[in-house]
C-alpha cells in the first residue's frame, strides 16, 4: 500500500488515480484553511476555501493533461491555464473586501483566498510538499501572528466611532482630546456635514488600548458636548 501511494506521488502523468490523490489533498488542505475562517465567522469559510482550493487544483491538472494528451499540440504551454487562475482569483478576492465608513474589512480573508488558490495549483503540479508546508504557514499566520499584531499594537482593537451633532461646525478638535482621553487613540477621521438640517456627522478610527480603554467614560464625557445627539462604536 505504501509502494502504491509513493508511486501515485512520484507519477507525472495526469490517469484517474493521479487526478483522485490531487483532489483529495487539495479538499483536505482547502478544509483546513476554510475552517479557521469559518470559526471566526467569516463570509467565505468552509465551502468556499474546499472549492477554491480544488477547483485551482483542477485548473493545473487540465493544464498539464493537455499538452500530455495532445503532444502535437504546439500552444500546449502547462502555464497558460494556471496563470489565469491567479488572474481570475483576484476578482473573487475583491469581492471578499468591503469598504465602510473610515474602515476596509475583508483584507485577510481575500489574501487566504489567494494563498488557497495557489497552494491548490502546487498540489495539482505535484508540489506536495510545498502545498502542506503553505497550509500550515496560512494557519500559523492567521492564528499566532494575529495574537503577536495586538501585543504589538498596544493589545489594542480597531473600532469606528461616529459621533453625530447637531450643528453643522462642531468643534473637532475638541472631541478628538476628550475620545482620547479616555485611553483610546484616534488614527484618522472623516466629517460630513448636512447643511440643509443644520448637521453634521465625525467618524473617526480609533484603536481601544486594552482593557485600559474606556468607552463608558467616553461616553458621558461626550454627552456632555450639548450639540452632541448619537454616538456608535462598532467593530
Amino acid at each position: 500500500m505504501v509502494e502504491y501511494i509513493n508511486s501515485l506521488i512520484a507519477d507525472t502523468t495526469i490517469n484517474p488515480s493521479t487526478v483522485v490523490l490531487k483532489l483529495t489533498i487539495s479538499l483536505i488542505l482547502g478544509l483546513t484553511i476554510g475552517a479557521e475562517r469559518q470559526m471566526r465567522r467569516r463570509d467565505a469559510g468552509l465551502r468556499t476555501f474546499t472549492l477554491i482550493c480544488m477547483g485551482s487544483t483542477g485548473a493545473m491538472l487540465l493544464s498539464i493533461w493537455i499538452p500530455q494528451i495532445y503532444p502535437n499540440f504546439l500552444n500546449g504551454d502547462p502555464g497558460r491555464i494556471a496563470a489565469q487562475v491567479i488572474t481570475g482569483i483576484g476578482f473573487l478576492g475583491a469581492g471578499a473586501i468591503v469598504r465602510g465608513k473610515g474602515s476596509v474589512q475583508g483584507l485577510t480573508t481575500a489574501a487566504s483566498i489567494w494563498q488557497a488558490a495557489v497552494i491548490g495549483m502546487a498540489v495539482g503540479a505535484g508540489l506536495y510538499w510545498g502545498a502542506f508546508l503553505a497550509t500550515f504557514f496560512t494557519l500559523f499566520v492567521l492564528i499566532a501572528i494575529e495574537k503577536f499584531e495586538q501585543r504589538l499594537f498596544i493589545d489594542g482593537a480597531n473600532r469606528i466611532l461616529t459621533i453625530h451633532c447637531s450643528k453643522s461646525d462642531p468643534e473637532i478638535e475638541r472631541i478628538k482630546a476628550v475620545v482620547e482621553s479616555c485611553r483610546i487613540t484616534v488614527s484618522s477621521y472623516t466629517f460630513s456635514v448636512n447643511y440643509t438640517n443644520n448637521e453634521s456627522t465625525i467618524t473617526f478610527k480609533v484603536t481601544l488600548k486594552g482593557q485600559s480603554a474606556n468607552q463608558q467614560g467616553m461616553c458621558k464625557e461626550l454627552h456632555t458636548i450639548d450639540y452632541i445627539t448619537a454616538i456608535s462604536v462598532v467593530s
